[in-house]
């Protein structure tokens, strides 16, 4: 130690007194607290600058930065609903038709690939065929839905022809319009959920949401069709069968949404045990 401090006086003169009054650290030496200052300070000024930007964009919300977006803010949102390109030129408004001149200077995003504006996308036949996909062969999915539509078109018109003139007015050739109705008619109003009370479980009926009660029409319906048909039967006729079935209010999916009601009906001394 002693020989530390001579060769540090050689270098730079330090006195006892101020050796005695630092602690037995020359004056000159730089403290562990002094070198961080200058993170210190840069820190401070980081928050600063995030501080003041912060309260930029409160008072300038229109400079405020979108996160994760490629695009910037003079880009238009695309416009992908088919009402809008079926309405005649004739019918639009001035407002209307300013907006489609001014669309053909403006920038406009790419829509999402969900997305489409065809007259002919359907998003309840888009659903049924992503439930009916196995394996992610979506292309068998949409060939084995489009040969069901033309099996329900292709059975309604033989119907239609045989029918008499005043049996004609009452049947139905639309295969969007059947399908639509047929699962329509399969959907539950009240399902059962099973709720633990005192160490057992009880089927307590509850009341279903839309998007519930489409999803039980729709799986029941390909259970149906998958597990019922004899295996010298397609899938479209099987399907196409159930279809026109259930549009008529008959068959074994219409019974089961039947079976599910009874149930409920039967176990409505349970539904208090819904509010637990």
């Amino acid at each position: 130690m002693t020989h530390r401090l001579r060769t540090l006086g050689s270098l730079f003169p330090v006195s006892r007194h101020s050796l005695r009054h630092t602690g037995g650290r020359p004056v000159g030496s730089s403290s562990p607290i002094k070198m961080a200052s200058p993170v210190v300070k840069a820190t401070r000024g980081w928050s600063g600058l995030a501080l003041g930007l912060r309260r930029a964009d409160l008072r300038l919300p229109e400079l405020t930065q979108v996160r994760w977006s490629r695009y910037g803010p003079e880009y238009r949102d695309p416009q992908i609903d088919k009402e809008y390109y079926r309405k005649p030129l004739a019918e639009l408004t001035e407002e209307e038709k300013y907006e489609q001149e001014l669309k053909k200077t403006q920038f406009i995003k790419a829509a999402p690939a969900t997305k489409t504006s065809s007259v002919f996308e359907d998003p309840g036949i888009s659903k049924f065929t992503n439930m009916m996909m196995k394996g992610g062969n979506k292309v068998l999915a949409r060939s084995l839905m489009t040969q069901t539509l033309e099996a329900v078109k292709r059975k309604q018109f033989e119907k239609y022809h045989a029918a008499s003139a005043k049996e004609q007015a009452t049947i139905e050739r639309n295969p969007y319009t059947i399908f639509h109705q047929a699962l329509k008619n399969c959907e539950p109003v009240i399902g059962l959920v099973p709720i633990l009370k005192g160490g057992r479980f009880y089927q307590v009926p509850v009341p279903l949401t839309d998007r519930r009660r489409r999803f039980l029409a729709m799986k029941w319906m390909i259970t149906e069709c998958r597990e019922k048909k004899h295996r010298r039967m397609l899938m479209p006729e099987k399907l196409s069968h159930e279809l026109l079935e259930a549009f008529h209010n008959q068959g074994p999916v219409i019974k089961r949404k039947h079976d599910m009601h009874k149930m409920a009906e039967a176990n409505r001394a349970l539904a208090h045990y819904r509010w637990w």
